[in-house]
């Protein structure tokens, strides 16, 4: 059994209504609606830095360094980390752990997608692909075959998490299941309807108790980058798709948010569970560190309220 402290998993394009949709009891122990941006890059880029990314550059998934700011592995430092297939990630960081890019181009895996690129042959062994393509899918109109492909990828996924974190021991870990995105763009009822859309939840669902039952984490982080409407779209054209979804399990002390969370929250939330000073942000921590409960109980104890 693998113990990490902090696990985040993105769901791409989920909204609140995933939590109604399964069994969530296992899964979190509070979800809420996530207010966030109504594309894929801002959401992620803020994820990553805290800091407001408002602009919708559609497939423009240029290196992240582009922008000059301060990326979370920036701040873990020591921290045993993994990330995998966060859109944003490219070209692959020398961090302490492991990055694999998630796009959804034709990468290959090389140097300037994984690192260390060591580890690309054990990858490959368990059939893992960067790419989530459905193209020939799509153009034969095969929705069976378009879903059964989706659970297949999601699987992958969680095969990877394991793999790598049985290699690598981390204590923090960040992966994201973008399959959901490219179900639910698909989900009109000439598509792929909503029957195979719940089917899709329900497999998500099952990948993330069965990382969840592996790594047995202090705090599991949920948040998806935006939402999608019930035909399928999302952008500044669908206002209403700036409402994601964000859910949590943990054992530290959970702070409600004044009104729905923010996706600047989640990078806060990340280093305050992580005991990690976090630097001046706009965004809040949805939990308490470790050490702020213990200065908080001493508090106490000094004024006479607890023994």
């Amino acid at each position: 059994m693998i113990s990490t402290k902090t696990l985040v998993l993105g769901l791409d394009g989920i909204d609140n209504n995933f939590w109604k949709s399964i069994d969530a009891f296992s899964l979190v122990d509070y979800c809420d609606e996530l207010e966030t941006y109504m594309s894929t890059l801002p959401s992620w880029m803020c994820s990553l830095t805290g800091r407001e990314f408002t602009e919708r550059r559609s497939h423009s998934f240029v290196s992240h360094r582009v922008y000059g700011y301060k990326m979370l592995w920036d701040y873990l430092k020591d921290i045993k980390q993994i990330y995998l297939n966060i859109p944003v990630t490219k070209p692959a960081e020398k961090v302490n752990g492991v990055m694999v890019c998630g796009d959804w181009r034709n990468d290959k895996m090389d140097s300037t997608t994984i690192y260390p690129p060591e580890l690309i042959d054990g990858l490959e062994a368990l059939g893992y692909v960067l790419t989530d393509s459905f193209q020939e899918k799509l153009e034969a109109r095969d929705w069976d075959g378009f879903l059964e492909e989706a659970l297949r990828l999601f699987s992958l996924r969680t095969k990877a998490i394991k793999h790598l974190a049985d290699i690598i021991q981390p204590e923090f870990i960040f992966a994201v299941y973008r399959v959901s995105d490219e179900c639910l763009h698909q989900r009109g009822e000439t598509r792929l309807g909503e029957k195979r859309i719940q089917k899709m939840e329900k497999a998500l669902a099952l990948e993330l108790q069965e990382v969840i039952d592996t790594l047995q984490p202090e705090t599991t982080l949920f948040f998806s980058d935006h939402s999608i409407t019930p035909e399928g779209y999302h952008g500044a054209d669908h206002p209403e798709t700036v409402w994601g979804t964000w859910g949590l399990k943990t054992e530290l002390d959970h702070i409600p948010p004044i009104d729905r969370a923010h996706i600047l929250d989640i990078f806060p939330t990340i280093l305050t569970s992580l005991d990690i000073d976090v630097p001046k942000l706009k965004g809040s921590s949805l939990v308490a560190s470790s050490s702020d409960r213990k200065s908080f109980e001493t508090k106490l104890r000094r004024l006479g309220y607890i023994a």
